[in-house]
């Protein structure tokens, strides 16, 4: 039902996905390729937020990334999608960079491009937080 061609039904079918327990994160990342693929194809904002709050979710390990979601996640940061999506992109950006010191420079730009002065409140907060992210201290003392 996720993949349905009606839109209330596909978006309500990620909506209970995303009150599946806890214990369920296994599942969702036994099909986070297949969740990838329909979070960059759908047109639809509320099933791109509601999967990619599914996809926040699961785990990504370092030699399993892929390079076309997570130019998504970054051009999603700086875009005008809603600011649920662009958290949410905030996030996934950096689950998908912290493997590797460079990807965590290339974020840590994006994120100061990003000026606070013109940012909703909860993107301000998140990117405070996340400049403030030890990797960040670390890859700057490094260098």
């Amino acid at each position: 039902m996720l993949f349905d061609e009606d839109k209330r039904t596909s978006d309500n079918a990620a909506w209970v996905l995303t009150h599946l327990p806890k214990m369920e994160d296994a599942w969702l990342t036994e099909r986070q390729n297949i969740l990838i693929d329909e979070v960059m194809r759908t047109e639809s904002t509320t099933k791109r937020r509601l999967i990619m709050n599914l996809l926040d979710r699961t785990p990504f390990e370092a030699d399993h990334i892929r390079t076309d979601f997570l130019d998504f996640c970054f051009n999603a940061m700086l875009s005008d999608e809603p600011i649920g999506i662009r958290s949410l992109a905030i996030k996934l950006t950096y689950a998908q960079s912290v493997h590797y010191p460079e990807l965590l420079e290339e974020f840590n730009t994006v994120l100061q491009m990003m000026e606070p002065e013109v940012l909703p409140a909860a993107l301000k907060h998140l990117r405070g937080k996340m400049m403030k992210n030890k990797h960040f201290k670390q890859s700057k003392h490094e260098h």
